[in-house]
């Protein structure tokens, strides 16, 4: 396996993208996870700013509604928790990172 990294190595830029598409169906990639349901507890540390549990409920999850795509009802009632998707609540913070107002304080 090293003298065909070796041959490889030495070969044009050009030929090195054709051996890599070659290749590509053998190589095994690990795709992210879609899914990953969390309370809100593990999404603070991928929020900007510390903010509560709280905070997040109320003025992400409450304020806006496209959130209840990737999150459950921000009002579980007594003794349930709210969940989110992870991978999909951090993509859609960042892309709304501009919109939301971070230095808003709690009532």
């Amino acid at each position: 396996m090293s003298a065909l990294l070796e041959l490889i190595k030495e070969t044009p830029p050009e030929d090195r993208r054709a051996v890599a598409e070659y290749l590509k169906p053998y190589l095994v990639t690990k795709e992210p996870p879609t899914e990953k349901w969390v309370n809100l507890e593990e999404l603070r540390p991928y929020i900007p700013g510390k903010k509560s549990k709280a905070w997040i409920q109320l003025y992400v999850l409450d304020a806006y509604p496209k959130t209840r795509k990737w999150s459950t009802n921000p009002h579980p009632g007594k003794g349930r928790s709210i969940k989110v998707n992870l991978p999909v609540a951090r993509k859609w913070i960042e892309e709304h990172v501009d919109v939301i107002d971070w230095d808003k304080p709690m009532p």
